[in-house]
């Protein structure tokens, strides 16, 4: 019985691989029947989710890199795709973004959502934390791709604007159509609630099962969910409500065996999850410098973050080069993290004219990032900041705090959309502001299957 399967895979345009436990008997029951199986198969699903990639490839839009170089790339047709990413260059020959994948961890989602509230019981767990964990899945991932391939969230456009297909029902005879970004975000809140309702784990303790949602990581995602709409009033009080609950890693006294902030045993840990920049792979981190701007954001002896910028090597060129890169460990991930709470808390108050709590979010962060010495100065000048200077301080900040990981290419596209300038094997490219490749098309592959794509 996979064809049924197969063909509500074909109708959302992902082909026909999935997962065995999607197979359906005669009598029309999915195959898993206890907890346990429902367990494994969320857990497909959030392996299914472009966890690898739902980062790392964003990083090359943004600028947070200078230059590019093919010669950095043991395989060099792996370089001639990402070189047009890198451009913005959004054709047939660029590496595509995640989208068959997220829907896949959706379509899983979707398929625990459906039975788990009626398997049997096997003890292993409580069948809603189960289901909460779905709902999350699916929230998320339709956040992400409404991210990638939607314009951002306008509340006076939102109803119009064209976004992405909503999938929140498994129909084999189901076509799937363009949403917009109003339906879809409705859909990610409605989820999110109903998750909330359900979670019974409210804090992964073991870090080796962090990956998966908790009641405190589905807050945190609702804090950044509320910020993207701009409803500032309850992104603040969903990020204040982690604030405190767990604990900032202070850098100054951190020893070398010590987790670092975005580091799943980190203190800092809500949910460590996805991998940033350079995680997944080494060629790609070594043929990437990181951008001036960015390291002017990071100067040596102020700012302890400074420490994890490594440098690279050139040796390909007529003239070996050195550039600066961010050194990364396997051990890095990072999906939600106490950090972002404090800068979610700082930024909506700053928006709420209500500069003294903004202040106090941002020094408190600062205080564990720059040196003593530095924050002296930090704290006096950002004690005399009007409210414009402080939000692009807070700014400022994020760029700082989330360097290379997946952060700041939608930051750019939610607020000012700036040029951005960079050198791509010895070229200027250019993205204009406001220009409209703030927001990717669809993947070549996805419209193939799709056609509904292009409509």
């Amino acid at each position: 019985m996979k064809k049924i399967i197969a063909a509500a895979l074909l109708a959302l345009g992902l082909g026909t691989t999935s997962c065995d436990y999607l197979e359906l008997e005669p009598v029309g029951q999915v195959i898993p029947h206890t907890t346990y199986e429902y367990r494994s198969l969320l857990t497909e699903g959030y392996f299914r989710f472009p966890y690898t990639e739902s980062r790392s490839l964003i990083g090359l839009l943004t600028d947070e890199l200078d230059s590019f170089e093919k010669s950095g790339f043991l395989v060099p047709t792996e370089a001639i795709a990402l070189n047009y990413n890198f451009s913005w260059d959004y054709g047939i020959n660029m590496r595509e973004l995640p989208y068959e994948q997220f829907y896949r961890a959706i379509f899983i989602a979707n398929a625990v959502i459906d039975g788990v509230m009626t398997a049997d019981n096997d003890h292993s767990e409580k069948r809603e934390q189960i289901l909460a964990e779905a709902y999350a899945l699916r929230a998320y991932s339709h956040f992400s791709l409404v991210n990638i391939y939607s314009v951002h969230y306008n509340a006076q456009s939102a109803a119009s604007d064209r976004a992405i297909p909503l999938y929140d029902h498994i129909d084999i005879e189901q076509e799937f159509h363009l949403s917009t970004v109003e339906k879809i975000y409705s859909s990610i809140f409605e989820d999110i609630a109903k998750a909330e309702e359900n979670m019974v784990v409210e804090k992964q303790e073991n870090t080796d099962l962090n990956y998966r949602f908790s009641k405190d990581a589905v807050t945190a995602f609702k804090s950044r969910a509320l910020l993207y709409t701009g409803e500032w009033e309850k992104a603040l009080t969903a990020a204040e409500q982690l604030i405190g609950k767990y604990k900032l890693s202070d850098m100054n006294t951190l020893k070398e065996k010590d987790p670092l902030p975005w580091q799943a045993e980190s203190s800092e840990a809500i949910m460590a999850w996805e991998r940033p920049f350079g995680a997944l792979d080494g060629d790609l981190i070594n043929a990437s410098a990181l951008s001036k701007k960015m390291l002017d954001l990071l100067p040596e002896g102020r700012d302890n973050r400074r420490k994890y910028i490594g440098h690279g090597t050139d040796y390909n060129s007529f003239s070996p080069t050195t550039y600066n890169i961010v050194v990364r460990s396997t051990k890095d991930r990072s999906t939600f993290r106490v950090s972002e709470m404090y800068l979610t808390a700082a930024e909506s108050a700053a928006r709420l004219n209500n500069t003294d709590k903004a202040r106090k979010y941002l020094l408190d962060l600062q205080a564990t990032r720059f040196t003593p010495s530095a924050m002296e100065a930090q704290r006096t000048a950002v004690e005399k900041m009007n409210a414009e200077a402080l939000l692009q301080e807070i700014m400022a900040e994020r760029a700082r705090e989330f360097l290379m990981e997946g952060h700041r290419w939608f930051d750019l596209r939610r607020t000012t959309r700036p040029e951005i300038v960079k050198t791509l094997n010895g070229n200027t490219v250019r993205l204009n502001a406001g220009d409209a490749r703030y927001t990717l098309p669809f993947p070549q592959s996805a419209i193939e299957a799709n056609p509904n794509l292009n409509r």
